[in-house]
């Protein structure tokens, strides 16, 4: 393999203007630099770029950590990370590494310390685990170049794109009571995550500003206590869990006769399973119980043999094409002010709610 030493004594040149013409610094003239490119190209000479980069202090490459690149969402979020990279700079354009976590805390530090350790210019961590908190004002203090994603610390001067969740799910439950709905339940998602609280939150929210009474009973939080041990099985993958959470306590549901109207799932995946348990029995949705989620996973409705379920979208594909835009241009403006960039859900109605059946056998009577 030719080295910028055989580039330079077949040029007939130093090793250092070798490198200064491999690194776009001045002081080449127009003939050394027709030399260096035949010599170059003779050779098939290709330059290291980890030594390139250290001569620049910059490798033109992004870390993004998450906690499951196997998520069916995350491929939104990966595209719009993947599409602002190529956007923001036509003529430096940034590569992507991408690091899956599976939710593991030490396995999250050590992806960071690799990518700290000069292999990147920046990083974007997608996620909202509330134990990721300690590290995520560790990587703050450092003043490496960070974007959050989904994870919003107050008092934390970094840049971050959040997602409403409590407003979506207020929008969610508003859905629900419009189609005259009142005893709806909330199934939740993993109590470790902030946006299954903001999710809960919106919720109570909604229920309280149309005054329906906000029943302890019908705020369900599934088990997720056994997620090591899932995570242990080779055919792991988050989305199986959540539809097993969905599933479970939907069954517990109906043998205790509890069946609410309408029930808001924080995650789609939950839903799905959800809508297994009520067919095995007979119940029909939306006609029986109407079911709204979160999170857009339409993609995923088929692998579960499910109807298209109302829904949440939320906007990844924005958040990463926004965050890593964001991220690039603090990369030159080392001393611009952070930002807390807010985007907004959007209520997608499918096939699984529909209007109360006692709210419209008395309209029908009032019209009689």
């Amino acid at each position: 393999m030719a080295t910028i030493h055989d580039v330079a004594h077949l040029a007939g040149v130093s090793k250092s203007l070798v490198s200064r013409y491999l690194n776009d610094q001045k002081g080449v003239s127009p003939e050394s630099t027709l030399k260096i490119i035949a010599a170059i190209k003779e050779l098939n000479y290709r330059p290291n770029g980890i030594a390139r980069s250290l001569v620049l202090q910059k490798t033109h490459t992004i870390g993004i950590v998450v906690d499951d690149l196997c998520a069916t969402f995350i491929f939104r979020l990966i595209e719009g990370l993947e599409r602002g990279a190529e956007d923001f700079d036509v003529d430096e354009k940034y590569n992507i590494i991408f690091c899956n976590s599976n939710g593991d805390v030490q396995r999250k530090q050590r992806h960071l310390n690799f990518l700290m350790n000069g292999r990147v210019d920046g990083i974007v961590l997608y996620g909202s685990l509330v134990y990721d908190d300690t590290m995520i004002q560790q990587l703050v203090h450092s003043n490496f170049p960070l974007m959050l994603i989904e994870n919003d610390i107050e008092g934390t001067d970094v840049n971050k794109v959040v997602i409403d969740n409590i407003g979506g799910a207020f929008m969610a439950t508003e859905h629900l009571i419009n189609l005259g709905h009142r005893r709806i339940a909330h199934i939740g998602g993993n109590m470790n995550l902030k946006i299954t609280l903001d999710r809960m939150n919106g919720y109570v929210r909604a229920l309280q500003r149309y005054n329906v009474p906000v029943d302890q009973s019908l705020i369900i939080f599934p088990d997720f206590s056994d997620v090591d041990e899932w995570k242990k099985r080779d055919e792991f993958m988050s989305q199986n869990l959540y539809f097993d959470r969905g599933y479970v306590e939907m069954k517990k549901l109906i043998e205790k006769n509890q069946v609410p109207e309408a029930i808001f799932f924080a995650t789609d995946l939950s839903a799905f399973g959800a809508i297994k348990a009520m067919n095995e029995v007979g119940l029909r949705v939306p006609e029986d119980v109407s079911v709204i989620g979160f999170d857009d996973e339409f993609r995923a409705a088929g692998s579960f043999n499910c109807k298209p379920v109302t829904t949440m979208m939320q906007p990844l594909k924005q958040a990463g094409y926004v965050g890593i835009q964001k991220l690039v241009y603090s990369l030159g403006h080392p001393h611009a002010a952070k930002e807390r960039i807010l985007l907004n859900t959007e209520l997608v109605v499918r096939e699984s709610t529909c209007a109360n059946k006692r709210l419209a056998s008395a309209e029908q009577d009032t019209r009689v």
